[in-house]
């Protein structure tokens, strides 16, 4: 996982819309989509609960969410 993934799982987390969050970050919903599920995997963990009219964050989604804020707030901070 890198910077890169840490903003477009941010991204998301504050749109809740694969839709708007690819277009923005010039990628095709299903790229975002397969994105998200690799970060899934590595932490073996649900980020976000899907289905047909919303995206929103499972209980560790939130506490992820928490560290990628801090992590890119280190990384600023720090450059």
């Amino acid at each position: 996982m890198n910077f890169q993934d840490l903003q477009i799982f941010l991204h998301l987390a504050d749109t809740q819309n694969f839709a708007k969050t690819a277009t923005q970050n010039y990628m095709s919903p299903s790229t975002l989509s397969r994105q998200i599920q690799r970060m899934e995997e590595e932490l073996e963990q649900p980020l976000f609960i899907r289905d047909n009219r919303q995206v929103r964050l499972t209980e560790q989604g939130e506490k992820f969410l928490q560290f990628a804020k801090a992590c890119l707030l280190y990384t600023s901070d720090a450059a």
